[in-house]
């Protein structure tokens, strides 16, 4: 089937020729070429794109290459004054911008940079979760901060310069929730992702992440094993000290002794030593802290790992040390892609969704998996 003709609103192209001055011979056509079309393009610039001449059609008026019409193009596209679309046409651009594709939303994502590194969940979420708002008609603003950046105003005011629609926070902050209201002034919308043991004072839609559930598991199991006291390593982040009531509790109500310990990679092998090999386990409950134990001796590390059962209690963290080593730990997680796939479900469905609690999701406990079986190079 033939193509339809462009229909073009401009005036004859042998008029282009009427304020052209020649080519001269100290300039390269193409530079005079692009000089006469970029005054051309500029004055017949309207508020919507609009068929511009096609390159054919130059090269038969001017008299020159199409390699040389195709690179002055290429310039004046670079510039945004034409938008060419291959084997189409050639659009002169708008005064005013309009997308190519209609986009349902733009939604913010901030990312905490440490956890990025840190936390391979972390890295899988934020892949999924753009890749899922993308395939549905958002675009994900991926926005990054650093520490307790978040809790600042100025943050905030980052954060509303970026014209999002909606921002989708994992795990915000105890310390950011006057940022979560500046947003909510500015008539932002927000989704939370928030754990159940420790969630903001704010009437916001959010998602909870259960880890009770695993906790128990992991509780039994370890029971179970002979397993009769824990230790953990005093948590760093905040979130984390709130919930270390609830696990210890949990722990203790299946017969196990739990005692809080200076956070270090030392202190942890000496208080294990003391134990009789096979009823002591190391749990840590925060990603933060056990970065910083684990990533500064992980040679200390994979001694403790020999002599006692070790459980990172929110996520597995990345420990390069181990990429080529042999040795087991426990892990308390969460789907990544089970929970980005969920969002962006809601988000396409439920827009302008009421409701509080959205969903919840329950951690898994996976005992004793290589720590280098899930090996994610940066």
């Amino acid at each position: 089937m033939a193509r339809k003709p462009i229909a073009r609103d401009l005036p004859p192209s042998d008029q282009l020729l009427n304020e052209f001055t020649g080519f001269d011979e100290n300039t390269s056509k193409q530079a005079c070429l692009t000089t006469h079309l970029r005054k051309v393009a500029r004055r017949l610039q309207k508020t919507s794109p609009r068929p511009f001449y096609s390159m054919r059609e130059i090269v038969k008026r001017f008299k020159i290459p199409l390699r040389t019409v195709a690179l002055a193009y290429e310039m004046l596209e670079h510039e945004g004054l034409l938008n060419r679309r291959r084997s189409s046409q050639t659009l002169l651009v708008g005064k005013k911008i309009t997308p190519r594709k209609v986009v349902r939303a733009v939604v913010g994502i901030p990312v905490w940079l440490h956890a990025m590194v840190v936390s391979p969940y972390s890295r899988i979420f934020t892949i999924e979760m753009e890749d899922r708002l993308r395939h549905h008609g958002f675009v994900a603003d991926l926005i990054f901060f650093r520490g307790e950046e978040v809790t600042s105003p100025d943050f905030a005011q980052r954060l509303i310069e970026h014209n999002l629609d909606y921002v989708l926070w994992h795990t915000p902050h105890p310390h950011g929730v006057d940022v979560l209201r500046t947003l909510q002034d500015h008539g932002v919308h927000q989704v939370l992702i928030q754990s159940i043991d420790s969630q903001l004072r704010i009437a916001l839609p959010h998602y909870l992440q259960n880890w009770q559930v695993a906790y128990r598991t992991m509780a039994d199991a370890w029971r179970d094993a002979g397993i009769r006291h824990v230790i953990i390593p005093e948590p760093i982040y905040l979130p984390s000290k709130r919930a270390k009531t609830i696990i210890a509790n949990t722990l203790t109500s299946c017969g196990m002794a739990v005692r809080f310990v200076e956070g270090s990679a030392s202190t942890l092998l000496a208080e294990a030593s003391g134990h009789v090999q096979g009823e002591c386990a190391v749990a840590f409950i925060d990603q933060e802290g056990a970065d910083t134990i684990c990533g500064e001796d992980p040679v200390i590390i994979e001694k403790l790992i020999g002599i006692c059962r070790v459980c990172f209690c929110r996520g597995p963290i990345r420990l390069p040390y181990f990429h080529h080593r042999d040795a087991r730990i426990d892990i308390v997680r969460f789907s990544a892609s089970e929970i980005a796939t969920r969002i962006a479900s809601d988000l396409r469905e439920t827009l302008t969704s009421t409701q509080q609690v959205l969903h919840t999701f329950e951690a898994r406990y996976v005992p004793q998996t290589p720590i280098n079986a899930d090996t994610e190079l940066l």
